[in-house]
């Protein structure tokens, strides 16, 4: 396998990008003390191979799509971004006629075997519709949002991301979108399986964090994932296991959707039991794709 692309947020020059000190709410937990500089703005990116759609065609969309269930305020020619209202978190939609800078987004669909190697159609978009997620509190007598309710800070971090995946599904009915990419899980996905993954499943893990499986060697495979730390969580890892690369893959997709569906937070020196003939332990290694240090997942060394 290649090494990894390494999360980012792409798509948005410095100027547009919200700032990290207020979108992404404090630096620290008012309840627990804890430093949550891992924090970060969820984001999705909705690409299309045609010029940027206009507000109304957005938000008509969207009312349609989420009618009965999520209010959505469609944005004018003053200001137009549209607004979703997912729960208690507020997703802005806005279209950038121009395409993901840098080759961004087609860098992260290696290894990603979901494209069947069909990914060159990235390279074709021209346009993208930017998907942020935000949890604010009532508006103030200043006209600006105030403080939200506490939140447990992962809990909150999943919410919104759930919140950015759902509205980019539905975006993914836009006439000519291609693939949504998620530049904080370094994974670009194909739009159809995307939109499947969202749809059918609570919490789906591959549409919110980047997860890659391959052969190692002739005779076992390796799976190793990208974006978990903006979930407050280390990345995950197996490495030289003797199972096919769909059965570590599906594997490691349960395990992430477990971690963030339940709260449970995987530590080194942690005893998980997988279902398979033997219980993993967990150590903090670092990683050959990433360079940076994640949990390893392996068998208990033998006495």
């Amino acid at each position: 396998m290649s090494d990894s692309p390494q999360p980012g947020q792409p798509g948005q020059s410095d100027a547009d990008q919200p700032d990290p000190a207020t979108a992404a709410g404090p630096t620290v937990d008012p309840q627990t003390g804890e430093d949550l500089s891992w924090k970060q703005t969820p984001m999705a990116l909705v690409l299309l191979d045609r010029p940027a759609p206009d507000h109304r065609e957005i938000g008509e969309l969207l009312a349609e799509i989420f009618e009965g269930s999520f209010e959505v305020e469609i944005g004018t020619h003053e200001d137009p971004a549209t607004a979703v209202h997912v729960e208690d978190a507020t997703v802005i939609v806005s279209a950038v006629d121009s395409p993901v800078a840098d080759g961004e987004a087609s860098k992260y669909t290696a290894d990603l075997a979901m494209w069947s190697g069909k990914e060159a159609v990235v390279d074709t978009h021209r346009s993208q519709v930017v998907v942020a997620a935000f949890r604010w509190g009532p508006i103030g007598d200043d006209g600006e949002p105030t403080a939200p309710e506490y939140l447990d800070p992962r809990l909150e971090t999943l919410r919104c991301e759930l919140a950015v995946a759902n509205v980019s599904a539905a975006l993914t009915a836009l006439p000519g979108a291609v693939a949504v990419s998620v530049g904080g899980a370094a994974v670009t996905l194909p739009a159809g399986p995307y939109r499947d993954l969202v749809t059918g499943n609570p919490v789906p893990a591959p549409a919110l964090v980047g997860v890659r499986a391959g052969m190692q060697s002739e005779s076992t495979s390796c799976v190793y994932t990208t974006g978990m730390g903006r979930f407050g969580r280390m990345d995950l890892e197996r490495l030289d296991v003797s199972a096919p690369p769909a059965a570590v893959y599906a594997q490691m997709c349960d395990l992430v959707s477990y971690t963030l569906a339940t709260g449970t937070l995987f530590v080194p020196g942690q005893t998980l039991e997988v279902g398979g003939p033997e219980p993993l332990v967990t150590a903090a290694e670092v990683s050959p794709f990433t360079g940076q240090e994640v949990l390893r997942l392996g068998p208990a060394e033998s006495d």
